[in-house]
């Protein structure tokens, strides 16, 4: 129980592995907040963890600077102050450079990095009152570069280093850190990498690319995020935790 009596919150929480997160967080003593970008998608978390009074709702959208601080702002009243924050809200586009829009790369850049500096931004007076932490759900494609994917790339990328300069500007108060998923067993993942619309052939192909044959389950990306997150990581500052089945080793 390393989080008992511990306020966390969870962006992108409804699904994935920010539900799984929170329920990790949960399993382990915390008070959750849980965001979706509508109060429907935050209600939905809340259901699938039905966990009474230890949850609380955080609806809003990331991708705008109100948003983020609807969020925090919820968070904060509804768990009366803040020990966690889990920067996970975010989308994947896969297309080419030359499928890649105005629209398509606004819509990256704004969920997965504009949402992870204010959210974090807005929470820095709770934060610092706890001496709390920060995780940030960047990925392997910010540690390494891949085809068909330059937005989401760019922007996980940023995410790592925006993760070192937040460590080295919030320290001793508040500490920082990442961690970079590979593919993972979500939606989310099986919609960007179906193979002419067939979702099981995409994960079939993804898993044969990792050393380790197979693709992540959400909970092992949580299990990684709660121990950044507890006392027991207490000298890790600013790190880029790569759980990718070794897939950047040689990167």
């Amino acid at each position: 129980m390393r989080f008992q009596g511990k306020r966390v919150l969870v962006t992108g929480a409804s699904r994935g592995i920010g539900l799984a997160t929170a329920r990790a967080f949960l399993s382990e003593g915390a008070s959750v907040a849980i965001n979706g970008r509508t109060s429907d998608s935050a209600q939905q978390g809340m259901d699938l963890l039905d966990a009474g009074p230890a949850l609380v709702a955080a609806p809003g959208d990331v991708s705008t600077v109100g948003g983020c601080e609807a969020i925090v702002n919820a968070a904060i009243s509804g768990l009366r102050g803040l020990d966690v924050l889990v920067n996970n809200a975010g989308v994947f586009f896969r297309g080419s450079i030359t499928e890649t829009d105005e629209a398509a790369w606004d819509r990256v850049l704004d969920a997965n990095l504009k949402g992870t500096f204010f959210c974090s931004r807005a929470a820095l007076p709770a934060l610092r009152e706890s001496k709390g932490t920060i995780v940030n759900v960047a990925s392997e494609s910010g540690i390494r570069g891949y085809g068909d994917t330059s937005a989401y790339c760019a922007s996980k990328g940023a995410v790592v280093n925006l993760t070192r300069s937040m460590a080295m500007e919030l320290a001793p108060d508040i500490r920082v850190n990442s961690v970079c998923p590979g593919v993972v067993e979500t939606d989310m993942a099986r919609d960007g990498f179906a193979i002419d619309g067939d979702r099981d052939a995409g994960m079939r192909q993804q898993a044969d690319q990792y050393p380790v044959k197979r693709i992540g389950h959400v909970d092992e990306i949580a299990s990684a995020i709660l121990y950044l997150a507890s006392s027991d990581a207490g000298f890790i500052n600013g790190v880029a935790l790569p759980i990718e089945g070794g897939a950047t080793v040689g990167a």
